[in-house]
């Protein structure tokens, strides 16, 4: 026999589907996903699904760790190296927005502060005639600063370097050399070629953020495959739907950002062709975001530019909508107000409910209060909640609203009735 398995890493789930190639016939499964060594996860639900890796004739998955990564703020410390004048284009951003009459916008903050912002000197004109060389005694002091303030990414940001990138590459050649590969170093020319400072410098930004948190997981990940007998390539869906091996998926990981979520779209296209509708919404609620998306004319909605929590991105990219809001967000009172997100509990320790020491409530644990889920029947059976705990954690929040003079009711536990034949 043998298999053709798709998964999707989640903040706190890892699921798995195989198709067997012979009979026909589909297999699903889930798991925690186990953050201290995501692979662990991933084997606990393949082997659910899959008895023998070797009889994996094709693997493809999807991962938020770099979303997740973004969602949370828990990326890399990165340093932003720009041209000599040019140090605040990043911080200024654009003046126009979409949203210009929300009384409630908040600008996003950005990823790399205004002190982690270095310059070196040099310059091309528009065409990519080179003014002035590059200072390359600039970019090695860049690098001992790296190397003495504990940054782990470096995102390079010169000017008109979408024309002729020869200054950035020179860059990225004196910081390996004195990094190393323990430092990922990020060239804006490579990650979006394109005109626009403060679009391909914030693109570059998001590369170096969540590429380190995506390279050791895609690492990790293949050399455990290789130990368990996995005879073919890793693959990894594209954040415009596309799918890419993990060695390409390595080097540039801002293309994985959406990978997860893209994942759900395209099952939206698959289920919208299935139904005969040419047009749906695709809403995909996991442990960490809160993702929507769009099937136009049978098609995903792909654009060549987008946003990723605020910020501009300049690769090809579903047009997802995404929020710190899913199943694992945690609830809080602020200024008398009931807050949710972006911060997750995670896999580990969870929400209240999986008694795994979690005390925060999450939405999930608020479902479960409700009677939404079966406290006996979740993940397919293979968890139990332990909703005798859920009334401590979420009637710590009702406290501080009370404080605050607001009110709500606090339901009592309820179990929904669940039929013998129904699924996870």
């Amino acid at each position: 026999m043998t298999y053709r398995v798709a998964m999707d890493i989640g903040g706190t789930f890892t699921d798995v589907v195989a198709y067997d190639e012979t009979r026909g016939t589909y297999f699903a499964a889930k798991a925690p996903t186990t953050p201290g060594d995501l692979a662990e996860g991933v084997f606990d639900s393949l082997g659910r699904a899959v008895s023998d890796p070797g009889a994996i004739s094709f693997f493809v998955h999807g991962t938020t760790q770099g979303l997740n990564a973004l969602l949370e703020r828990k990326g890399a410390k990165v340093l932003l190296l720009m041209s000599e004048g040019m140090r605040d284009v990043y911080h200024i951003a654009r003046g126009n927005r979409d949203r210009m009459f929300d009384l409630h916008y908040r600008k996003p903050v950005p990823l790399v502060d205004r002190y982690s912002t270095a310059e070196a000197g040099g310059r091309l004109d528009w065409r990519g005639t080179e003014l002035r060389p590059l200072d390359e005694d600039a970019v090695r002091t860049a690098a001992r600063r790296v190397r003495a303030e504990g940054y782990t990414a470096v995102a390079v940001s010169f000017l008109f370097s979408y024309v002729e990138p020869r200054h950035e590459l020179r860059a990225g050649e004196i910081l390996r050399e004195e990094l190393g590969d323990e430092v990922m170093v990020v060239l804006s020319h490579d990650v979006a070629g394109e005109w626009r400072e403060y679009e391909r410098t914030s693109s570059a930004v998001l590369d170096a953020y969540t590429g380190p948190v995506v390279r050791r997981y895609l690492g990790r990940i293949e050399e455990r495959f290789t130990e368990r007998g996995l005879g073919v390539p890793v693959q990894v869906m594209q954040s415009s739907g596309g799918v890419v091996n993990a060695s390409f998926a390595r080097s540039h990981p801002l293309q994985t950002l959406l990978s997860g979520p893209v994942g759900g779209t395209m099952g939206g296209v698959a289920a919208a062709d299935l139904l005969s509708r040419r047009n749906a919404i695709c809403v995909d609620m996991g442990g960490t975001s809160f993702d929507v998306s769009l099937v136009l004319d049978g098609r995903p909605d792909i654009s060549n530019e987008g946003t990723a929590d605020g910020f501009p991105v300049l690769i090809p990219l579903v047009n997802l909508h995404t929020i710190g809001a899913g199943g694992g967000s945690l609830a809080y009172a602020e200024a008398g107000g009931l807050r949710v997100g972006p911060e997750s509990a995670g896999a580990v320790p969870g929400p209240a409910c999986y008694g795994r020491g979690g005390t925060l409530p999450t939405v999930t644990d608020a479902n479960a209060v409700l009677g939404r889920v079966d406290p006996d029947w979740f993940a397919g059976g293979h968890m139990t909640l332990d909703v005798g705990s859920l009334c401590t954690s979420i009637a710590r929040v009702r406290r501080v609203r009370r404080a605050a003079g607001r009110h709500w009711p606090v339901p009592r536990p309820s179990r929904p009735r669940r039929s013998r034949t129904s699924g996870p």
